[in-house]
């Protein structure tokens, strides 16, 4: 596994071997990246099931400027140590051993935030849906926020408030969808809609 873009370009990453962590393939992570490389500018990245780090360290690699990996694995954890090491991103990285409920509950509690989130759990756990939603209601995101999720294809809801698809890609029997933050609350009740917009004319007219 490597590093495709960036200042780490071509750097090669240890990896867990096993099946404890699920490598994302590079045509993938290149396909993700090539959706996602214009938004890394100083972001803060949260890779919440981090394997080997590599998603965490391709977003550092390509601009973002903190990333925080979460790994409850304590060998996997390890592999993430190194390749933090190797890229010579200790400064940039914050690393958690714990499994993403506690974590969560940590970046509540700090009222910490995110720009971009990498979704990319167990397939047997299918938590991607209950990890939105407490990511949407405990406010860890910021404006315009990215989640970029893997999953079994057909597998995610993707009707979500505070949330839309912003692209999805199929990947044989696995599936890519990366969501976006609403940049406000989007309403369903038109015709609050209708007075809210009444109002701000009122207000822009008597000014």
């Amino acid at each position: 596994m490597r590093i495709i873009a960036g200042k780490h370009k071509r750097l090669v990453l240890n990896t867990l071997e096993g099946t404890t962590t699920r490598p994302m393939m590079d045509r993938m992570k290149e396909s993700i990246f090539n959706t996602i490389g214009p938004f890394l500018d100083g972001e803060v990245v949260l890779d919440l099931f981090a394997g080997s780090g590599a998603l965490g360290l391709e977003a550092l690699s390509r601009g973002a400027s903190l990333a925080y990996f979460v790994e409850v694995d304590k060998d996997a954890l390890e592999i993430v140590k190194k390749n933090v090491l190797k890229a010579k991103e200790v400064d940039n990285s914050q690393i958690l051993n714990m499994d993403y409920l506690e974590a969560l509950k940590k970046f509540k509690y700090n009222k910490q935030k995110f720009d971009i989130v990498f979704l990319d759990p167990p397939y047997k756990l299918n938590i991607i849906n209950e990890i939105i939603d407490s990511l949407i209601k405990d406010d860890l995101l910021n404006c315009d926020a990215l989640i970029v999720c893997q999953a079994v294809k057909k597998n995610v809801n993707t009707e979500i408030q505070g949330v839309e698809v912003y692209k999805n890609k199929l990947f044989g029997h696995s599936e890519v969808i990366i969501f976006k933050k609403w940049r406000v609350l989007r309403l369903k009740n038109k015709r609050l809609d209708t007075i809210l917009k009444y109002q701000a004319f009122l207000i822009h007219t008597k000014n």
